[in-house]
């Protein structure tokens, strides 16, 4: 088979494009962004990248976003305290729980929590356990539990006394 000098180019192009072609395909069927999340994965309280300006609790605190900062009405807890309580409310990651246990519904305290581009306020019940505490999520009717031991970093001592 003899081709001249622009055949064996072109050749060669499509040689390498149908490669390319190749690699993405397969790195678009390993890499997929619309899979369903894995059990590896643990879902945050309020989603990864969620902005909150707004958390009330049931009815004692309002605490309200200014700016890069926090102020808390009334003001029982400020400074770090209250940075590192709303980092918690950020970050905290528990496990999907497929059937809800049974709890007394009066012993929920409750939060409400309004999200930078979300209409909806998100409207949280939590409770505690022995062993856990467990989050009920009304907008996305979803169950969580957590370690006992995180209920003092969203809800501190501060916030209960009042």
């Amino acid at each position: 088979m003899k081709l001249s000098r622009t055949g064996w180019n072109n050749v060669i192009i499509f040689s390498v494009m149908a490669f390319i072609l190749i690699i993405n395909i397969t790195n678009n069927k390993i890499f997929s962004d619309d899979q369903e999340p894995t059990s590896s994965e643990q879902p945050y309280i309020l989603g990864e990248y969620a902005t909150i300006l707004t958390l009330s609790i049931h009815p004692n605190v309002l605490i309200e976003r200014i700016g890069r900062t926090w102020r808390s009405t009334p003001a029982i807890i400020q400074g770090q305290a209250l940075d590192q309580m709303m980092r918690s409310w950020q970050h905290s990651t528990g496990n999907i729980i497929q059937e809800p246990p049974e709890v007394d519904q009066q012993m929920a305290l409750v939060v409400n929590i309004e999200l930078a581009g979300q209409e909806k306020t998100s409207v949280l019940n939590l409770y505690t356990t022995d062993t856990e505490l467990l989050v009920y999520n009304h907008l996305n009717k979803q169950w969580l539990s957590f370690p006992l031991a995180i209920f003092s970093q969203l809800i501190p001592n501060e916030i209960l006394a009042a």
